[in-house]
């Protein structure tokens, strides 16, 4: 049995504010210090990410490009420091939900298939996964910014099934989001369990996510159960 798991709102709680007038003005002054020729950043910022756009649905675009632009094509190693800076600098909670590492744990010790597909920035998720201590917990991990897509984009659900070589009748997407988790899991041929979390969309109602998908709860305790005891391969005995 394999388990495919959303990020954000689902196995960590965060929150990011860009909006804020002092971490404006210092990653302004940062990248401004890395490339002097820099005028504005977050004009040309924004206007980077704007260009970056193709136009088609969920697309999504890399920031890590967008960077290494700003910076004059500085290397990798560099572009990839700044672009941890910017992530950290943003963040005001970054915290693993209650429940989570037990779930995984136990999912990875039955022998199920632990896996991510998320939407999010490679530049800023793979610190983030390392800091929570979760990397060590899936056997493969697909994000939006590499694909070029996000959910529910259809088509970032089936690439991650390929890739990872996972029967979709044998495999569970979980997530926050009705429209981008389950409806796009589902229209992959997986199955699906939707948590209410405190990430998830103002108008996700717990009685839509029931008529959606396969388990619907608010509690993450319930969720585990359900996923330990409902839905694997050691119920088919």
């Amino acid at each position: 049995m394999n388990f495919v798991f959303d990020l954000y709102g689902t196995l960590i709680d965060i929150h990011t504010d860009e909006s804020n007038v002092i971490f404006r003005a210092a990653v302004q002054k940062y990248f401004k210090r890395l490339n002097p020729r820099l005028g504005d950043f977050w004009a040309e910022f924004a206007g980077l990410c704007a260009l970056a756009e193709t136009g088609e649905e969920f697309c999504e675009i890399d920031l890590f490009a967008v960077f290494k632009k700003l910076m004059g094509g500085a290397d990798d190693k560099t572009v990839l420091k700044a672009a941890t800076y910017f992530r950290k600098k943003s963040r005001l909670k970054l915290k693993v939900y209650g429940g989570v590492k037990g779930l995984l744990k136990e999912l990875r010790s039955r022998g199920a298939g632990v896996y991510l597909v998320s939407n999010a920035q490679t530049c800023f998720t793979v610190e983030e996964l390392k800091k929570l201590k979760l990397t060590r917990y899936f056997n493969g991990v697909v994000i939006s910014s590499d694909f070029g897509k996000k959910k529910p984009s259809v088509e970032i659900f089936q690439y991650a099934l390929q890739k990872f070589k996972l029967d979709p009748r044998e495999t569970v997407y979980i997530g926050n989001e009705i429209a981008a988790d389950v409806c796009g899991a589902k229209a992959a041929g997986m199955r699906t369990a939707y948590i209410k979390s405190n990430l998830s969309p103002a108008d996700d109602s717990l009685a839509a996510a029931e008529k959606q998908a396969d388990f619907a709860t608010d509690n993450f305790n319930k969720l585990s159960r359900f996923l330990l005891t409902e839905c694997g391969e050691w119920k088919k005995d």
